[in-house]
């Protein structure tokens, strides 16, 4: 039925507009909310969000949906007066052409789909005893999950145009958040769990569990360090979070042709150490991005970004390619079906190296273990300019663990920390939405504290 309305609508449209594309998302979504231990809500959602993009001449114009129409000859007429109202874009390329062969369910996982409601209440209990045990082993006074939540998605995509491109993919999704919170001789530490992937691995989940209720007995009594400059070590999650805010933007075609990207005019320059390697994954196990095709239903493929240090690729929509006289790299994404798709990351994956986050601890002389921060978001792209608050951090001399560290702010920027600043990348990749990083090693980063 979904197929025939489509291709209904996009008929229909031949004589109103000269291109129509129309994207769909269907998505079948659970949540569960959790508070001192227990699940106290619990929804179940299905949702359809259908974006309709035309274009008469150089002018376009969309219309976002909550169903597909029956009878589109209303929405077309809408469309038609949005689009005459909008203005001409000199670049409008049109549409894509592109048919070949693309992979799919490549984000796709039977597990997740086919959980019961009983089997997600049995692996969320599991897991928040799983993120207690530590505590409980170590007599602690009490241990609580305060607070959390999870959600399963199913869903599936649809993206046709009027170039004859059609292209239908599934997708699953599973995240999970809990913070456990620990209290020992009137002190209290807590640390956050968080599995976000698109398949899910029980032996997994349990095992970062486990890391995570471990951790959270290792800040009792923080306190901000001295102001000054302190190498930083980052967990790997928190790897991809500065990654992600700081830099990933700046490979953007479109940042780059509107002059707000530092990479600008750098292609196939060294701009970082040649220990550094970045690579968009559409393909990664596990990686929320994860797709066989992007949202202009073109084939998507791994490419090295950054190969060595050096600037090798600028992702591309089919707009942003057209407007550089290149061919699009598989990277137009949507923030909603009937949004322009704007070249992005499918997944960021920052090549591992050598050494895991306990190597680096005992070559550091005076530095902090990053393990959460907040106000990451503040961080500049468009000038590599990072700005983080610690929350969870662990002071480090000599090698040695010395205090729990929050309330700290560190500053610096990307380029230099990946380039002179760059200490070490390890080896022990985490994969956590769509970025998988490791450990990364920065040093003389500038921390602003007591």
């Amino acid at each position: 039925m979904i197929e025939y309305l489509v291709d209904k609508l996009i008929e229909k449209a031949k004589s109103r507009v000269d291109e129509l594309e129309v994207y769909l998302a269907k998505s079948k979504t659970r949540s569960f909310t959790i508070a001192n231990d227990r699940i106290i809500e619990s929804s179940s959602t299905v949702d359809m969000d259908v974006g309709i993009r035309g274009s008469i001449g150089r002018k376009t114009g969309a219309i976002r949906l909550n169903n597909l129409p029956e009878n589109p000859d209303r929405i077309l007429s809408l469309l038609v007066s949005i689009i005459k109202s909008s203005p001409e874009d000199p670049h409008y390329p049109g549409l894509p052409v592109d048919t070949k062969p693309v992979k799919t369910r490549v984000a796709c996982d039977e597990k997740i789909a086919s959980m019961s409601e009983e089997e997600i209440v049995e692996f969320l209990e599991y897991t928040i005893n799983k993120l207690k045990e530590p505590a409980l082993k170590h007599g602690v006074d009490s241990v609580v999950v305060t607070e959390g939540m999870l959600y399963t998605a199913t869903g599936e995509v649809l993206f046709a145009n009027s170039k004859g491109v059609f292209r239908r993919d599934e997708k699953t999704g599973l995240m999970t958040w809990l913070v456990v919170n620990t209290s020992k001789a009137g002190s209290s530490s807590d640390y956050s769990f968080t599995y976000a992937k698109s398949v899910f691995d029980a032996r997994e989940a349990e095992k970062e569990a486990l890391e995570s209720g471990e951790r959270a007995l290792l800040f009792f009594n923080s306190t901000p360090v001295e102001s000054g400059e302190y190498d930083i070590v980052f967990e790997p999650s928190i790897t991809g979070l500065i990654l992600s805010y700081s830099l990933a933007p700046a490979f953007s075609g479109l940042n780059i042709l509107e002059n707000r990207s530092p990479l600008k005019n750098k292609i196939r320059e060294k701009v970082f150490s040649e220990e550094v390697s970045i690579i968009d994954d559409p393909l990664l196990h596990g990686g929320t991005g994860s797709r066989g095709f992007d949202d202009e239903g073109i084939a998507t493929y791994t490419k090295r970004v950054v190969d060595k240090g050096v600037f090798s690729i600028v992702l591309h929509s089919y707009y942003t390619a057209r407007r550089m006289n290149t061919e699009s790299t598989g990277n137009g994404l949507r923030g909603h079906p009937a949004a322009q798709p704007l070249p992005g990351f499918t997944n960021l994956v920052l090549e591992p190296r050598s050494g895991e986050l306990e190597d680096f601890i005992r070559d550091v002389k005076k530095g902090i273990v990053v393990y959460e921060v907040i106000g990451y978001w503040m961080s500049d792209p468009f000038t590599g300019n990072v700005k983080a608050t610690v929350t969870h951090g662990l002071l480090v001399e000599n090698g040695e663990i010395v205090k729990p560290v929050k309330g700290v702010v560190i500053g610096g920027n990307i380029y230099e920390w990946l380039s002179q600043n760059l200490g070490g990348i390890g080896r022990d990749n985490v994969t956590v939405m769509n970025t998988s990083t490791p450990t990364l090693w920065i040093k003389n980063v500038r921390v602003a504290g007591k």
